[in-house]
């Protein structure tokens, strides 16, 4: 019997391994261990406070199931739905923190004695984690026990993190399509924001873009751009688009030239084809790809990211409405300090001037009482809605007020003033 046979186990005996008091980290994204965590509940009543430290992505019955309290507490860096109504009855909560070192702090604070992941088949003695590289290394590297979900549909990508067979407690195999997402369809408003983006990045820029119907617009208009380099928290399918049409070449690039680097995958099949197969793709840790220094090290750094809401001296909220733990910071203000500091770079923030069917605007004289600062006014620099660009860097609190509400929806422009004014934040 070989090593890796040894090793090899059933969901059942893996999920026995769970002892209480244990702390479960859980790599992320596509690469989370769905067929562990949806049959964690069989388990589950017979543990006393046991803490899963997870990603947003993917739903499980005890996300939302009132009876596990005091068996089992998710934790995490980015809410979803299935978190926010954990977080409802007491069984969810969140890590406040910035993507480039959440995990590092976590296991200085608190580490996990277990870590679970989903992964490749075993090869010349190592098993990998191919599509998330986020937090993957620090939650592997002080784990006790590690258990492995191998899907044979998973292929090895470059920077994919290396786990060697001596190093597993216990594997099963859980063969699945891999997670993808499908591709946004952007509206008309996504359109004429993303074309204000586009005219923003220009030939031999470095971009980090997001997912979702903003972003893929951006993409499609940098069709017209060419010798691009990515320097991402994620490859998206709209990346992959651009990779492999030439756009995006990353010749210009001062570091890893030629490369294109991202931390996780999230997209459609074609994008996870697109990673596995083209050498110039490799996946890096958080703590070098959201590091803020190292982003700041790629001239004309251009990253594109979106809020929730915005007040007119900057301040910038992505991620709460009001008190209410909405999503996570991410990599927000990573990417905003490594764009701002970059020669020529530009970090820009993009969204809609209104939400609720056009009735409440997200731009406002001071943001919602409770809402999370996700980048300060300090980081802030390019806003840009439907209306158009505001440039925040070296502006003043007035001139900013003055670039803000001229972006703002009409229909709101006069209130924003008037309230401006009460508030003492212009006279």
């Amino acid at each position: 019997m070989s090593e890796a046979d040894a090793r090899r186990s059933t969901r059942e005996a893996c999920l026995a391994l769970i002892k209480s008091g244990d702390i479960i980290a859980v790599s992320g994204v596509a690469t989370e261990p769905t067929d562990f965590l949806s049959h964690l509940d069989t388990v589950i009543p017979n543990l006393r406070n046991v803490t899963v430290v997870k990603s947003k992505d993917n739903e499980y019955a005890y996300l939302r199931d009132p009876a596990t309290k005091g068996h089992v507490e998710t934790i995490g860096h980015f809410y979803a739905k299935n978190m926010r109504e954990g977080h409802q009855l007491g069984i969810a909560s969140y890590i406040p923190s910035d993507l480039h070192n959440y995990m590092a702090e976590r296991v200085a604070y608190r580490p996990n004695n277990v870590f679970v992941a989903q992964v490749t088949e075993c090869e010349n003695g190592t098993f990998q984690i191919p599509y998330c590289q986020m937090f993957e290394q620090e939650a592997f590297a002080c784990a006790e026990t590690v258990i492995l979900e191998v899907n044979p549909n998973f292929r090895r990508v470059r920077g994919g993190l290396e786990i060697p067979l001596d190093r597993v407690t216990a594997w099963f195999t859980s063969e699945k399509p891999i997670f993808t997402i499908p591709r946004s369809v952007p509206t008309e408003m996504d359109q004429q924001i993303g074309r204000y983006v586009a005219e923003l990045i220009h030939d031999g820029d470095t971009i980090q873009l997001g997912i979702g119907g903003l972003p893929d617009a951006v993409g499609a208009y940098l069709r017209e751009k060419n010798d691009l380099g990515v320097h991402s928290e994620l490859f998206s399918s709209t990346m992959a688009d651009l990779m492999e049409s030439g756009n995006i070449n990353g010749r210009c690039k001062n570091i890893n030239k030629g490369e294109h680097l991202a931390t996780f995958c999230i997209g459609d099949a074609h994008l996870f084809e697109t990673v596995s197969n083209m050498p110039s793709c490799r996946l890096v840790p958080c703590s070098y790809g959201n590091n803020p220094f190292v982003i700041a090290q790629n001239d004309r750094m251009i990253s594109v990211n979106t809020a929730m809401e915005v007040d007119i001296t900057g301040q910038i909220c992505s991620e709460s409405i009001g008190p209410m733990q909405y999503s996570g910071t991410g990599g927000a203000a990573d990417y905003a300090f490594g764009a701002l500091h970059s020669k020529g770079g530009r970090g820009i923030v993009a969204f809609s001037s209104t939400v609720k069917g056009g009735t409440v605007s997200k731009i406002k004289s001071v943001l919602t009482p409770g809402a999370a600062v996700s980048i300060s006014r300090n980081l802030a620099d390019t806003i840009i809605t439907e209306y158009g660009v505001a440039e925040l860097r070296g502006r003043t609190i007035r001139e900013r007020a003055e670039a803000l509400i001229s972006i703002a929806h009409p229909d709101f422009r006069a209130q924003l003033w008037a309230e401006a004014k009460a508030h003492g934040i212009v006279v």
